[in-house]
C-alpha cells in the first residue's frame, strides 16, 4: 500500500505494516530462522503464497536478502543491516504490548510457546 506522503512514519509502514510482516521479521531478526519452513512454522497461520510475498516485499525493500541454503535446496533469509536495525523497534513494540496489551487466553498456545522457548533458551 502506498501512503503517497512525505513522512518517515508513513513510508516505513508501507514496507513494515502489512498484515503478517511483523511476525515474520520477529521470526529472521529475533530468532534467527533463515528458512522457509521454519519461518512459516513460527508466523502461525499463513498461507505459503503470502509468505513468499511477504518475503519478497522484505527483499525488494532490503530489510532482508536471500541467499541459497548451504544445507541443500532453497534459500536461507538473512536480515541486512537495515533488517537488523529492526531489532530494537521489535522489542520495542513486544515491551509496549506487555505494558498495554491485556493478555487472553485465546492468545495462549501451548504449541507456540514451547516452539518459542525452544528457539530463544540456549542449552549452553
Amino acid at each position: 500500500m502506498r501512503y503517497e506522503q512525505i513522512c518517515p512514519v508513513s513510508l516505513a509502514s508501507e514496507v513494515l505494516a502489512e498484515r503478517w510482516t511483523p511476525l515474520i521479521l520477529r521470526e529472521i531478526v529475533l530468532f534467527d530462522r533463515r528458512h522457509f519452513s521454519d519461518i512459516q512454522r513460527g508466523v502461525g497461520r499463513i498461507s505459503q503464497s503470502l509468505l513468499s510475498a511477504r518475503l519478497r516485499t522484505l527483499e525488494t525493500a532490503g530489510v532482508i536478502e536471500r541467499r541459497p541454503n548451504r544445507h541443500g535446496r532453497g534459500w536461507e533469509y538473512h536480515p541486512t543491516s537495515a533488517g537488523r536495525e529492526l531489532e530494537t523497534v521489535l522489542n520495542e513494540l513486544g515491551i509496549w504490548a506487555q505494558h498495554w496489551i491485556e493478555l487472553r487466553q485465546e492468545d495462549c498456545d501451548p504449541a507456540y510457546l514451547m516452539q518459542t522457548l525452544h528457539a530463544i533458551l540456549r542449552p549452553d
